[in-house]
């Protein structure tokens, strides 16, 4: 579940950092959290052609049964599943984001890494405080730095034209989300006539052509989700708000993405909001590159961009549909 982001004030400052609160933000999203996973034994998570070892992963999360406050309640509680979820997560993250740097040029001031570390308490702290191997505290610093400056980086110049419909009923055939999965599916098949589905689906037709920085302002939720992650000619389905009951139904008609960085917006964001903008952006090469989890952390959810329990605990659904003529 997506934590309720409010609205950013005109008085925030997009630099200023909060590395215990952006994390926890992040393990709530996380452990609710679908894909197909690798069988090979000794390797935690594939993204692209790059493998991420088991036995990392297991000493990590044995380190912070040993250590940290938070794996030991859920150890308690028997959650230990969601804690290798959430250290799968972040070395996938770690991934994605390491083509996203390189790509996008990124550039990090690292007294800036140091900065977030030593108001968290210093390595030993942190590491106990958001669930993270003190080895890795710095790499989930600097990460965290990374998503923010991508979010910025990408706020003035992603624009969607998405068309499909919002379901918000169900029937004594259907629940909303199965209503929402099976008009989803049927768009998929035939994406050249989607407004005629949705319509002999008995719902009214969204066509909606909206850029990031407008939803950040109208619609923080929807900016953050799959709708602006999402591969153009893709079919998204989920919920855009954890306030409001519904499915989205969305075909991805149309994504573009502008040259260079864009002209800043007057209006800063606050940074805990860019975090969420630059992890949604990871979304396209999450799909590019294919990301595959070992069935034991569950399976990949590309909508969550995180690991699952299983295909039947997911946040949203995608398909690929056939090419959108114009």
């Amino acid at each position: 579940m997506i934590r309720t982001i409010r609205r950013p004030s005109g008085r925030s400052h997009p630099l200023r950092r909060s590395f215990g609160l952006v994390l926890t933000l992040v393990t709530a999203f996380v452990l609710t959290a679908c894909g197909s996973g690798p069988s090979t034994v000794n390797v935690a998570a594939v993204v692209g052609e790059r493998t991420i070892a088991l036995d990392d992963v297991q000493s990590e999360i044995q380190w912070l049964l040993d250590h940290s406050p938070l794996a030991q309640e859920a150890q308690q509680q028997r959650r230990v599943d969601r804690i290798s979820r959430e250290v799968v997560r972040g070395r996938i993250v770690h991934e994605l984001l390491t083509v996203a740097e390189r790509r996008e040029n990124l550039r990090v001031d690292e007294t800036e890494v140091d900065t977030l570390i030593e108001r968290s308490g210093g390595l030993e702290a942190a590491a106990k405080d958001i669930a993270v191997e003190p080895s890795r505290v710095r790499t989930v610093a600097r990460d965290q730095v990374l998503l923010q400056e991508l979010g910025e980086a990408y706020r003035d110049r992603v624009t969607v034209h998405f068309v499909g419909a919002k379901i918000t009923e169900s029937s004594v055939e259907l629940t909303d989300s199965e209503a929402a999965r099976e008009l989803g599916r049927r768009i998929a098949a035939d994406p050249g006539n989607v407004e005629e589905i949705v319509r002999e689906s008995g719902h009214e037709v969204i066509d909606q052509r909206l850029s990031l920085s407008e939803a950040l302002t109208q619609d923080p939720e929807l900016a953050i989700s799959a709708v602006f992650g999402a591969r153009e000619g893709s079919v998204v389905v989920l919920q855009p708000s954890q306030q409001q009951v519904g499915w989205l139904v969305a075909l991805i008609k149309e994504r573009t993405v502008e040259e260079g960085t864009g002209q800043p917006s007057a209006e800063p964001i606050d940074s805990r909001l860019l975090y969420w903008v630059g992890l949604r952006q990871l979304q396209p090469i999450a799909d590019e590159l294919g990301v595959e989890v070992n069935p034991r952390f569950g399976v990949w959810d590309s909508v969550a961009l995180a690991p699952a329990p299983s295909e039947d605990e997911v946040v949203g659904y995608q398909w690929e549909s056939r090419t959108v003529q114009p």
